[in-house]
């Protein structure tokens, strides 16, 4: 086994290879389904190509940043900085059956039971939201972009009996190319 370091978009093994896999990555790629066919094109005959990618941006967790993004005084810093996106487990079977491949593909909406009234907001500086802040200028404005994050959170995820539920869809597939 062999790891490297590397732009997926612009990757390219040197020899067919029996296994791709990406986890939680091509939503960082813009226009990410044009990449499926390279990627198919890297595997060997009969090779894997395994993902998944989160699929919950119509969550609170991804609107209300991207909310905030867009108002005064953030927007002026926010113009370039990378969204995750992905699509339907539907789109990606379709585009990989058109490439030949056997595909299996799939949702799954995880409940992730999180501990504390910040539990989200910890979660998404981590993720989603990290490039976001980043990209704003150390001081009051990332302070008053992050304030206002963790305010509008915990309102949308409010503690219940089981703790702060974080609903998170996430999309499978698993493609076989060509023998």
């Amino acid at each position: 086994m062999r790891f490297e370091l590397g732009d997926l978009r612009a990757w390219s093994p040197a020899n067919p290879v029996d296994v791709i896999v990406s986890n939680a990555t091509l939503q960082w790629v813009p226009g990410h389904p044009d990449l499926l066919a390279r990627l198919v094109g890297a595997l060997a005959p009969g090779g894997v190509l395994a993902v998944q990618v989160p699929a919950n941006f119509d969550q609170p967790s991804h609107t209300i940043r991207a909310e905030l993004a867009a108002q005064a005084p953030f927007a002026a810093y926010l113009g370039g900085v990378a969204v995750p996106s992905s699509h339907d487990a539907g789109t990606y079977l379709t585009r990989l059956h058109l490439l030949g491949c056997a595909v299996d593909a799939w949702e799954t909406t995880y409940l992730h039971v999180l501990a504390g009234a910040d539990a989200v907001f910890d979660w998404v500086v981590g993720t989603g939201a990290r490039p976001t802040l980043q990209a704003l200028p150390e001081g009051p404005i990332r302070t008053e972009f992050a304030r206002r994050l963790w305010a509008g959170l915990r309102a949308a995820y409010a503690v219940g009996p089981a703790g702060v539920v974080l609903s998170f869809r996430r999309v499978f597939f698993i493609a076989r190319s060509p023998e």
